[in-house]
């Protein structure tokens, strides 16, 4: 990208530094450091960076430049602040948060550190964005993405999978249905440690760029699946990565009905195995598992969630845990 382009972003500021930052296969981000700040600069990429080709409208930074401002009003210590966003470059500028301050969730998993109570909040949050944005007015905006969100999740993810195994061609649409079919409020679509900052007793989420109006249960689904796999990879935390899993889901169903919890729980355990099968064998595989060891583990684990008779989180736990 051009200097240009930043300093109308910023009001003109001179610009004293910046650097391209790491991680993330859908966006270019930037450390932009002015003399009165250092900034954020986030611009959607149109082929995003994996093996396989895979091109996406970039006007989904513009939906998620949306739900940072819409969230921020229900976790305004959540959401970083949003300062401008360019339409013909597709970027967003936005708060900054220093990583020697602030570390992800997937990094301190991957140095053991499992904290419930961070855990905990994490799901009171989640279900504060769900709960407050299920009304027609959200919908009518955030529709709109829900053809990003297909090509960027439920293609690449679920139909992938049904690709590679046909067997689940049939009960992978029938997730695709129920997903439409039960869409009823806002949903991040990326809801992943590495989107999540954890610092200065704060919880920082980030990268929207999925969010449209759907299924409450894939966020759940997909934040809780990473504690899944995670419990199989790190063997030796596999009972603290469980118990993160159950407390998760615990505190957010806190909030809701037995009526609706029975609803819920019946997508989780049709979307679970699934999901993690598309975190081997989808478009956009978890980059840490190269063993073939551990992958097999983790498809014998999902064919064994997809042939049990499932009735409650416990059983799935008890799955992963044998």
């Amino acid at each position: 990208m051009k200097q240009a382009i930043w300093l109308d972003a910023i009001n003109n500021h001179k610009i004293l530094e910046y650097k391209r930052l790491k991680g993330g296969v859908s966006s270019e981000v930037y450390e932009v450091r002015t003399k009165i700040n250092s900034f954020c600069l986030k611009r959607s990429l149109k082929k995003l960076l994996v093996k396989k080709n895979w091109i996406v409208n970039q006007n989904r930074i513009y939906y998620e430049y949306l739900w940072l401002n819409h969230c921020r009003k229900i976790l305004k210590r959540n959401i970083p602040k949003t300062f401008e966003y360019n339409n013909n470059q597709k970027y967003i500028l936005m708060e900054y948060f220093d990583a020697t301050k602030f570390k992800t969730l997937k990094e301190l998993y991957f140095k053991a550190n499992i904290n419930l109570n961070t855990i905990k909040s994490i799901s009171k949050h989640l279900y504060k964005i769900h709960s407050h944005s299920n009304n027609y007015k959200t919908k009518n905006i955030f529709k709109k993405n829900n053809n990003n969100f297909f090509k960027l999740r439920l293609d690449p993810y679920f139909n992938e999978v049904a690709k590679v195994y046909p067997k689940f061609k049939k009960k992978i649409k029938s997730i695709n249905k129920e997903y439409l079919r039960n869409s009823s409020t806002l949903v991040h679509g990326d809801f992943s440690p590495k989107n999540i900052l954890i610092g200065n007793k704060r919880i920082i989420y980030l990268d929207a760029e999925c969010c449209n109006y759907g299924d409450p249960v894939f966020d759940l689904v997909f934040f809780s699946n990473h504690l899944l796999i995670k419990s199989i990879y790190f063997e030796k935390k596999k009972k603290e990565f469980l118990k993160a899993f159950k407390v998760f889901y615990a505190q957010y169903f806190n909030n809701i009905s037995t009526i609706e919890y029975r609803k819920y729980l019946l997508r989780i355990i049709n979307m679970t195995p699934i999901m993690l099968l598309a975190r081997i064998d989808g478009k956009s595989p978890v980059e840490y598992i190269t063993s073939e060891k551990i992958k097999n583990k983790i498809r014998k684990k999902s064919f064994e969630i997809i042939s049990a008779k499932i009735s409650d989180i416990d059983d799935i736990i008890e799955i992963i845990n044998e």
